[in-house]
């Protein structure tokens, strides 16, 4: 299971880190930046939910494998924009939509595995703080890397984004709580929870689903 989750995480690193690459690029930032924003994005959300539980040092400053990951994918990344540069520019529409599409997958692993870090240090009978464990750890890498960009964070003005996370975040806690009523084992529920806020997001961009706002 602790090897399911590791490959879990790290496709969600690679995921969150194309994402927050690609955003960093469309800024305009230099090399130190797309890295930095790249590393944010992905990690962010973790640190931030280490910091408001207590954990100390929090886990970030453990994870060197994820930070070079991060920081490897960015470097491909900055290096492919700027070769293909002109075609980058072309197709800047199209290359936001796959930005969406790893957006969504890094934010459905990561709003699964914020549940699992809570779990791991004694919250299982926990529901609020488990699932907000996870929506932090899902949303607020972005949020650091808009504010960082001079932005509104992305998740408080656009496709149903921080609904999705709670939404994946609170069905892998039942499945985890119940799967020996319901006979669904961690592995699946993690792919469950996933899945879940992957496909509300998808369907978010398809059909331009936003919540409400006061003025137009």
């Amino acid at each position: 299971m602790e090897l399911f989750s590791t490959v879990i995480e790290i496709l969600g690193v690679i995921a969150f880190s194309i994402s927050g690459a690609m955003v960093a690029i469309r800024r305009k930032t230099d090399l130190f930046g797309v890295i930095l924003l790249a590393i944010i994005t992905t990690l962010g959300g973790g640190l931030t939910r280490d910091v408001i539980l207590g954990f100390s040092p929090p886990a970030f400053f453990s994870m060197k494998s994820y930070i070079l990951i991060s920081a490897v994918i960015a470097v491909i990344v900055f290096f492919f924009a700027r070769k293909f540069s002109h075609t980058y520019l072309e197709n800047e529409s199209r290359i936001e939509h796959i930005n969406d599409v790893f957006d969504a997958l890094g934010l459905g692993i990561f709003a699964v595995m914020g549940v699992k870090v809570a779990f791991d240090h004694g919250h299982n009978n926990a529901a609020l703080i488990s699932i907000t464990c996870g929506l932090i750890t899902g949303i607020c890498g972005g949020m650091l890397r808009d504010i960082l960009t001079n932005n509104v964070p992305f998740v408080l003005v656009k496709r149903i984004y921080a609904l999705a996370a709670l939404a994946g975040a609170s069905v892998y806690y039942v499945l985890y709580i119940y799967g020996d009523v319901i006979h669904i084992g961690d592995n699946a529920a993690i792919i469950i929870g996933v899945l879940v806020t992957f496909i509300l997001r998808i369907l978010a961009m398809t059909f331009k689903w936003n919540m409400p706002i006061a003025i137009k």
